[in-house]
């Protein structure tokens, strides 16, 4: 019997799945995974002679009880430390707190709310916990990017001021750079350059671009806002660039001018796209320039996946 108990735990620990497999045991996204792996060290698999990363059937198990941890209300960065009889009490005593009807809104919400009362904690534990439950796309189109809006049309009203703006900018930008540090390129990436053109300042919409992007397998060289178009020329030049993504946000003077810029030096093998709230008032450039236009991340996201693989 004690020998039969102790080549039950061996088996328990014999690396044998895939990532692809994970998921489907676990229910957590390949994004997810990674994040839990690589910055809360919750699992680690073993790599195969060819550097295939494997998990046991221990590791399936400990991260089954994470995600309902998680899935509780607790923090990824603290649930990971615990040990498996740690976990089952903490998850014991603890209530769901995701909604399952509609668990975006749910933490869209209680983000907002959390901002309107400046709550620095309960902003970013939010914020933190559906990058823990959610893979990057589910993260970037279903939380983040209409949690944004929702706050600018409040601001708008005057319901919310635009210190309230710059303080949710300020978290969404923390844990966006953390996860972007996650997804190394690999050598047979394309690269895309990611900018937004002299005068357009705001930074989110291309932050959210690249990370899509990061997760989907290129190399993105994030480039940052207000770049004058000459030197956005030259980057995709260095670069080699695949993809020139641009995000406009606004009709700002002189924005029409470096597109203008961009039409005529831009390499002509450099595919260039644009995306943003404030696109509508530049199609005629779009048009007579070739350029493919973005109307949403939704569309964005689809192109990344398509010409990833041509």
């Amino acid at each position: 019997m004690m020998a039969q108990m102790a080549n039950d735990d061996a088996m328990s620990v014999t690396p044998k799945y895939l990532i692809g497999r994970v998921t489907k045991l676990t229910g957590l996204s390949i994004d997810v995974v990674r994040v839990w792996e690589r910055r809360y060290g919750a699992v680690r698999p073993v790599r195969s002679g060819g550097g295939t990363r494997l998990y046991s059937d221990a590791d399936i198990h400990r991260l089954k009880r994470l995600k309902k941890a998680v899935a509780c209300g607790h923090s990824i960065s603290q649930a990971s430390r615990l040990t498996e009889p740690e976990l089952d009490e903490l998850i014991a005593g603890a209530a769901p707190a995701l909604e399952a009807s509609d668990p975006y809104k749910a933490v869209r919400e209680r983000f907002i709310e959390a901002v309107m009362n400046m709550d620095l904690v309960n902003a970013d534990h939010e914020l933190a916990r559906a990058a823990s439950l959610f893979s990057v796309g589910a993260l970037v189109k279903k939380v983040i990017s209409p949690s944004f809006d929702e706050i600018r049309t409040r601001r708008m009203r005057n319901e919310l001021g635009v210190a309230h703006e710059k303080f949710a900018l300020g978290l969404a930008n923390r844990l966006l750079g953390t996860l972007f540090r996650i997804y190394a390129p690999s050598v047979n990436s394309k690269t895309i350059l990611v900018a937004t053109p002299a005068g357009e300042r705001d930074e989110l919409g291309i932050l959210l671009a690249a990370l899509l992007a990061a997760a989907q397998g290129w190399h993105v060289v994030y480039l940052g806002a207000d770049l004058p178009g000459d030197e956005i020329v030259l980057a995709t030049r260095l670069t080699k660039a695949r993809v020139l993504l641009l995000n406009i946000t606004t009709d700002l003077p002189g924005i029409a001018d470096e597109l203008a810029l961009l039409s005529r030096l831009a390499p002509v093998a450099t595919r260039i796209w644009i995306t943003g709230a404030g696109v509508e008032h530049y199609k005629g450039v779009i048009t007579r320039a070739n350029w493919v236009l973005m109307r949403d991340l939704e569309e964005l996201d689809e192109c990344l996946v398509k010409q990833s693989e041509v």
